[in-house]
């Protein structure tokens, strides 16, 4: 088959999702059902929980009811503050997303899940030109951002969807970025892992449907942490993140606006051409870092 009559195929397929959606009601009887999240009595394990956004989650999950929070870090160093928040119900895991053995001894251990929060994310290289496609020395760095920011990701949740099913349902969190929508040129390997992300997190949701799991895109603006661009204000702090995030999901939201993500949307929407150029033009005067890379 020629890819012309692929392309033609799948445009056709793509032509008529109303029609089928009305039809497979019409035969099964079945309704999409309506679903939310609440934090309160839920088991959450979150990737990267020692700092940042992925501390804020924790605090949160505690301030707000969570029966256990697994909180996990690549170094078992950085655990010990996490768990002083609350030494009955924070349980530390080391848990390099990258490495399997390791998410399948998480996955082990935490039987007791129902949310799982992917917040673990890598920015890029310390070297700028790795960050982006044609300067790269090689892509190696370029695919170690898409590893840890969409594949491992996608592993984690499909190891504990069983998990949360079994435990009646729950939630599975995304956190993406504003940078899902656009390319950074300054970090264009993060918005690429960003952007397949969310596409990922889209498949998930779709094979979700009719199961008791909300599955939430988390598209987060700007947050106070070390990853906020240099000399900015930086933004709301990682626990507001948080409570925005958790309302959010608590209304049913599978696309959570968070950090004034939605401004940022909005701007877009009015004018693609003049954002992309703006970007553009920041990328070659005055290039964008942030505060500090792991």
């Amino acid at each position: 088959m020629k890819r012309r009559d692929v392309l033609n195929g799948l445009a056709a397929a793509m032509a008529v999702p109303a029609m089928a959606s009305t039809v497979r009601a019409q035969n099964s009887g079945q309704q999409e059902p309506g679903k939310s999240a609440s934090v309160e009595g839920s088991v959450a394990l979150v990737t990267g929980s020692n700092r940042g956004v992925g501390l804020g989650f924790v605090k949160v999950l505690l301030a707000r009811g969570a029966k256990r929070v697994y909180a996990t870090a690549r170094n078992p160093d950085n655990l010990p503050n996490v768990v002083a928040l609350d030494p009955n119900r924070v349980v530390p895991l080391v848990l390099d997303v990258n490495n399997s053995e390791h998410r399948l001894a998480a996955a082990a251990q935490a039987t007791d899940v129902t949310w799982i929060i992917n917040n673990a994310a890598y920015p890029g290289s310390r070297i700028p030109e790795e960050r982006r496609i044609r300067s790269a020395s090689a892509l190696d760095d370029c695919k170690q951002v898409m590893e840890t920011n969409c594949w491992s990701p996608a592993e984690i949740a499909r190891l504990f969807i069983p998990i949360i099913l079994n435990n009646g349902g729950g939630a599975i969190a995304n956190v993406l970025s504003a940078a899902s929508w656009f390319c950074l040129p300054e970090y264009s390997s993060y918005s690429l892992s960003k952007a397949a992300a969310m596409m990922m997190t889209n498949g998930l949701r779709a094979e979700l449907d009719r199961d008791p799991i909300l599955v939430a895109s988390v598209f987060t603006g700007g947050v106070d942490t070390r990853a906020s661009p240099a000399g900015s204000s930086g933004g709301i702090s990682p626990e507001e993140h948080a409570h925005q995030v958790f309302d959010s999901m608590a209304q049913g939201d599978t696309d959570v606006y968070a950090a004034g993500s939605k401004r940022m949307r909005d701007l877009i929407s009015a004018d693609p051409e003049a954002f992309e150029r703006g970007r553009i033009k920041r990328f070659y005067e005055n290039p964008l870092t942030i505060r500090n890379h792991i």
